[in-house]
């Protein structure tokens, strides 16, 4: 027979998921910042093979200004639909607040 969580055990359980998000979190960040160093870097070297790697760019793609599109409707009455993204997970120390 299974036994039941008790309240203080869900809290550890749910405190300890959250600290391992917190953490995961900071290292993705640390790594994303890494990442935009090292792009920085490869648009200066000239396209083409250097070893096993062969270095090539491909043209960005066209992202819809979305500011500009919603400003464009409004001047024009016309309604957008719209759809709500997911919440975002926000993890502070108690201590900070």
């Amino acid at each position: 027979m299974a036994t039941r969580e008790t309240a203080a055990q869900r809290k550890s359980r749910l405190s300890a998921l959250i600290a391992d998000f917190d953490a995961r979190n900071r290292e993705l960040n640390k790594l994303l910042t890494i990442v935009k160093g090292l792009k920085a870097q490869i648009k200066e070297i000239e396209p083409g093979t250097y070893g096993d790697w062969v270095l090539a760019f491909k043209p960005g793609r066209q992202i819809v200004d979305a500011q500009a599109l919603a400003t464009i409707h409004a001047e024009k009455g016309i309604t957008v639909p719209m759809r709500t993204a997911d919440d975002s997970i926000v993890v502070t120390p108690k201590a900070a607040r």
